[in-house]
């Protein structure tokens, strides 16, 4: 990688008319109140242009545009990211948990961070190359943070579920959180890791002055609009509060829906919000497309819910029912292959947000819905398999009859896999072992008379609460070890 200043050279032979640009940034840091720390960096340089002026200026180059967006990508994205990532609450607090020391949680940040760099070094040039209009969003700091959040979820998913593989007996302890579902939640685990350009905060205002221009327009139904306005806390209509969310059953109540009973009344309310919902959306894509477009999320048409494909991407009830059918897709084309969908329908299914994403799906570790929707098993076929996981392979599903012949053929061309739970023998059972034998692990002495003496443990809390080992005592453990009640 090119120093900074070596790099701000090599910025100006290719932009020689950001010298002024640079100029006021050495102001602005030499004129600043605090004493001055650092040099001018590209960084600041890059931040200062903003995500248009390099877009078009990339757009504008010729053969110099690969220079340019590697410079790019060293210095704009990747310190970028590593900022972002050093401080992402998710990443932080799932690397505390593991008593990863900081060294170790900064180099992984940094290790992230270039992994991101490269994979949206691919995607801008991709954009450039088709001379994409809006290209420049991939360059907001906005489409970055949510570029790290989704990195982040990928990364605790892939080394949580290395743990699950490696570490089975990591079960016996009740109160070990499952990570992953604390990356779901950014207000209530994260809300300082909640970054908002000014891009979009501009929008989001855009989107609050649409919505009370409807709740204005007598000419819309009002009900199922006031009900949205209820359920999101929005604040628009007298009798919602701003940032007071309220359950089907406190609306109900406020607005004195209609009902027989309770469960009619949430049934009518459940109506009202979809209705409302799909007037925002398509008043949206209408008259705001372009912060659709930013907004819009990817709908993997082989694992989206009946819900998904119906209210966001507008699917019709019996095309959504020719769809699951049909699971699972390599290509939307296929959609048109297979009489889903007309053809001409495909374009508004893409830019409403739909993709095909083969995905496979694991017996032993699906939802009963997915073995349904997905893999196209009937009701009892797959509430069997649940009552009977975790299995071996296929083989002992045919030995149980838990699937003939003809529905296993059907499940596997349609993603099924059966990853069979690994069995680990190899480690030292610490409530079993003889002293050797745990001090062969390369425990220290104490620390193996002092587990002689407490065995057995139920839990790795437990242990590690009896303990209080020393960082290295502890990784020893968690490697080479087990927890198991009963002797093998």
């Amino acid at each position: 990688m090119l120093t900074s200043s070596s790099a701000i050279e090599e910025v100006l032979t290719l932009a020689p008319e950001w010298k002024p640009v640079l100029d006021s940034v050495k102001d602005g840091l030499e004129s600043g109140s605090k004493p001055r720390t650092k040099d001018v960096s590209l960084a600041d340089l890059f931040e200062r242009l903003g995500a248009k002026s390099l877009y078009l200026k990339a757009l504008a180059l010729g053969d110099e545009r690969g220079k340019f967006v590697s410079l790019l990508r060293d210095h704009y994205y990747q310190p970028m990211f590593a900022r972002m990532l050093t401080c992402n609450q998710h990443l932080r607090r799932f690397l505390a948990q593991r008593k990863q020391p900081l060294d170790f949680q900064k180099s992984q940040a940094v290790s992230m961070a270039v992994e991101l760099a490269q994979k949206m070094e691919g995607v801008l040039q991709r954009h450039l190359t088709s001379g994409s209009e809006d290209g420049f969003k991939v360059l907001l700091p906005a489409y970055a943070q949510r570029s790290v959040h989704n990195a982040v979820v990928d990364y605790i998913k892939e080394e949580w579920q290395w743990e699950k593989e490696t570490l089975q007996d990591l079960n016996l302890d009740p109160e070990q959180e499952d990570p992953r579902q604390n990356t779901a939640d950014d207000i209530k685990y994260g809300p300082e890791n909640r970054i908002l350009s000014s891009e979009q905060v501009g929008q989001l205002n855009q989107l609050r002055t649409e919505l009370t221009a409807m709740l204005q327009d007598k000419s819309l139904a009002q009900e199922p609009l006031i009900v949205v306005d209820c359920m999101f806390g929005l604040g628009l209509t007298p009798k919602s509060k701003p940032e007071q969310e309220l359950t089907m059953r406190e609306v109900c109540d406020l607005l004195g829906i209609a009902g027989e009973t309770q469960a009619r009344k949430i049934a009518r309310c459940q109506v009202l919000l979809d209705k409302g919902l799909d007037m925002i959306r398509g008043n949206i894509r209408k008259r705001l497309p372009g912060l659709a477009e930013c907004w819009q999320t990817d709908v993997n048409v082989n694992t989206a819910s009946r819900r998904e494909l119906s209210h966001q991407l507008g699917l019709t009830e019996g095309e959504v029912e020719k769809l699951i059918v049909n699971r699972q897709y390599y290509a939307m084309a296929e959609l048109v292959d297979r009489a889903v969908v007309k053809a001409n329908r495909i374009e508004e299914i893409v830019k409403n947000g739909a993709v095909a994403c083969f995905v496979p799906v694991d017996l032993n570790g699906c939802t009963t819905r997915d073995m349904i929707d997905i893999l196209g098993l009937t009701k009892e076929c797959a509430q069997k398999i649940t009552g009977k996981r975790p299995l071996s392979g296929f083989e002992e599903a045919l030995k149980l009859g838990l699937l003939d012949a003809k529905s296993m053929q059907t499940a596997i061309d349609r993603g099924a896999v059966l990853k069979a739970p690994p069995v680990n023998k190899s480690r030292v059972d610490v409530n079993h072992a003889s002293a050797e034998s745990l001090s062969a692990l390369g425990l220290p002495a104490d620390i193996v008379k002092k587990i002689e003496r407490g065995r057995p443990f139920t839990t790795w809390g437990e242990l590690e609460e009896y303990l209080s080992p020393e960082e290295a005592t502890w990784q020893i453990l968690r490697q080479k070890s087990r927890l198991s009640l009963f002797p093998d």
